[in-house]
């Protein structure tokens, strides 16, 4: 869904130099803290069974993984509900400095939603996009949610990648910000236990065709999320993050074989390029997200919704979406 091309939509920000070295210091130092925890939870092991007498201190950090990994495997907290830390992803302070560096904000509610969200038992299937090149808007969002849905914040997880839940750090990061594994069988659990679910469609697919400017969403093939409310009768709620795309100087090296890997493994990989031309830091553009109203829809077989209703249902959606953004474009630059 093409929205509109080659045009910054959101607000570019200037934030002074020293803020602008506070947020590639900080990004440099997380994204770096999650790659030596990822490659020494596999090395320090091999390490240690391979090499004699590599003493006390490496026996013990091997131990200490070994520990690690065992209670990853066997808690499986990703697809259970209550890996939430709201103080976390509220107070966290790499995160409100991050909220604050790209003025991170969510935009009043129409008054539909409001309502709706205040009624005993509210339900509903957000969906938000473009997913961008890192999708970092999905973890500052979980830190606002309390103001903008007060009655069902606690209620909200979000489908993240399952591959993320097997990366030590970046896991605890995806569970504390109110995430859950993506598989279709976790997001049924979420909703028959009387939750809501937050869901980039696009995924991938859409992470790796984001181009600096390009307000799109790949939504063609994403029905899902339209299933998923048929059979339960929850209403979807479109969103829109303006800013996303407005982040990261993309580039098109080696597309074809990095789509093909989305395409076998659901892994993308994308080649970008941030404040300074870092790799980990947006550019400061202002992210506001936008909610649109509920739209609901109902099968003429109480959860057993067929192709027809499924294609219907997802023709209206892609309207609304269209609305939504065109409603609020004008006001975003």
């Amino acid at each position: 869904l093409e929205l509109a091309e080659g045009k910054n939509m959101a607000k570019m920000l200037n934030p002074s130099f020293g803020k602008k070295l506070a947020a590639i210091s900080l990004c440099t130092f997380v994204y770096s803290l999650f790659v030596v925890a990822t490659f020494g939870s596999l090395l320090v092991p091999i390490y240690a069974l391979i090499t004699p007498n590599v003493g006390m201190p490496v026996y013990v950090l091997t131990a200490l993984i070994v520990l690690y990994a065992g209670t990853v495997a066997t808690s499986r907290t990703e697809l259970k509900l209550h890996g939430k830390w709201h103080w976390f992803a509220k107070h966290a302070p790499n995160l409100t400095f991050m909220r604050d560096f790209l003025e991170f904000e969510i935009a009043e509610l129409p008054l539909k939603l409001k309502q709706a969200e205040k009624k005993e038992g509210a339900q509903f299937i957000f969906t938000i996009g473009p997913h961008g090149v890192d999708s970092l808007f999905r973890v500052l969002i979980e830190g606002l949610l309390d103001e903008a849905f007060p009655t069902m914040h606690g209620r909200i997880y979000t489908l993240a990648a399952s591959v993320l839940f097997y990366l030590p750090l970046v896991r605890e990061l995806t569970l504390w910000t109110g995430c859950v594994d993506a598989r279709r069988s976790v997001a049924e659990k979420v909703l028959r236990t009387g939750n809501s679910v937050l869901v980039i469609p696009g995924g991938e697919a859409e992470q790796i065709r984001t181009l600096l400017g390009e307000e799109a969403l790949y939504l063609r093939d994403r029905k899902g999320f339209i299933r998923l409310a048929l059979k339960f009768g929850v209403p979807v709620v479109p969103s829109y993050c303006f800013g996303v795309v407005d982040t990261y100087r993309v580039s098109r090296v080696l597309y074809g074989p990095r789509q093909a890997l989305v395409k076998a493994l659901g892994v993308c990989i994308p080649i970008a390029f941030g404040l300074w031309g870092s790799t980990g830091c947006p550019l400061p553009a202002k992210h506001t997200v936008v909610f649109g109203e509920p739209l609901s829809w109902t099968c003429k077989v109480q959860g057993e919704p067929t192709r027809e209703e499924i294609d219907r249902a997802h023709a209206e959606y892609m309207v609304a979406v269209e609305s939504l953004f065109d409603k609020h474009k004008a006001a975003m630059g």
